[in-house]
């Protein structure tokens, strides 16, 4: 009976984490501690990793060719530059986002996964300048 339970509770961790839900929100919903729910969604991921074909060992992460490895040298992940700069400029490009400067009002392209607010630090001294006088700070 126990079993059964566990095995639910796992199910419903990895559903709730493929829906986009955060750990801390999953371990609300399900009354658990939120390193639990990130435990079980770690070692999922160690087992889908091994049977993904895109990160089998051995091959170039970008066109799946296989690598050649010399006896004692460091692990490689691709098989040449191009491929290399690809696959980082590729994974750039998903993060990419198109953004309003807060001071200025000019659209400007943010990379990365984190939210930028002004498009240049220029513009982020002077919106800060800007508040301040209005607040009365100095």
């Amino acid at each position: 009976m126990q079993k059964s339970k566990n095995k639910e509770l796992k199910e419903l961790i990895l559903a709730y984490r493929n829906q986009g839900m955060k750990y801390d929100e999953i371990a609300k919903k399900l009354n658990v501690r939120p390193d639990y729910a990130r435990t079980i969604c770690s070692r999922h991921n160690r087992k889908t990793k091994q049977d993904n074909p895109d990160t089998r060992p051995g091959c170039c992460l970008f066109c799946l060719n296989p690598l050649v490895f010399k006896p004692k040298a460091k692990k490689k992940h691709f098989c040449n530059d191009k491929c290399r700069r690809d696959f980082y400029n590729r994974k750039k490009m998903q993060k990419m986002a198109i953004v309003v400067c807060e001071n200025c009002r000019k659209e400007f392209v943010a990379y990365g996964g984190y939210k930028k607010r002004f498009c240049s630090t220029a513009c982020r001294y002077e919106h800060k300048r800007l508040v301040e006088g209005e607040n009365g700070n100095r």
